[in-house]
């Protein structure tokens, strides 16, 4: 077995880069899963003292994704799975699992309290002369 690989590369030198592209991938992961956490965190805090006004959960997280912190650790995700896209599939399920776990948070906390607000007028309504 020879040191070079196919392509004329240096195989060692091929598996160290792949593992520091692995190792940044998985680090960008759970900062975007952190960061994501924080935000629907804050963003329950803001509906539960009604500081933020009703929306769907889907809305309140397209909210979320537009925050520019969030999406520059989802840009260095991307740009390190560009190099080996190998690794798309992995960051993709990961995104999904986070999408997942933080959308059900949400709704938890704030869809039901959510569709209350939308409805007020027809859910336990009660006239003020009575």
């Amino acid at each position: 077995m020879t040191p070079f690989s196919n392509d004329g590369t240096i195989r060692q030198q091929g598996i160290q880069a792949r593992n520091i592209a692995r190792h940044a991938i998985a680090k960008a992961i759970a900062e975007e899963a952190q960061r994501t956490g924080v935000l629907v965190s804050n963003t329950i805090g803001r509906i539960t003292v009604n500081q933020l006004a009703p929306k769907s959960v889907e809305d309140l997280w397209n909210d979320i994704q537009m925050d520019e912190t969030l999406a520059m650790i989802q840009r260095k995700a991307d740009a390190n799975v560009a190099d080996y896209p190998g690794f798309s599939g992995w960051l993709k399920g990961e995104r999904m699992n986070v999408r997942y776990a933080q959308m059900k948070r949400l709704n938890d906390s704030v869809g039901d309290r959510n569709y209350q607000r939308q409805f007020a007028n027809t859910v336990g309504f009660r006239p003020a002369f009575a």
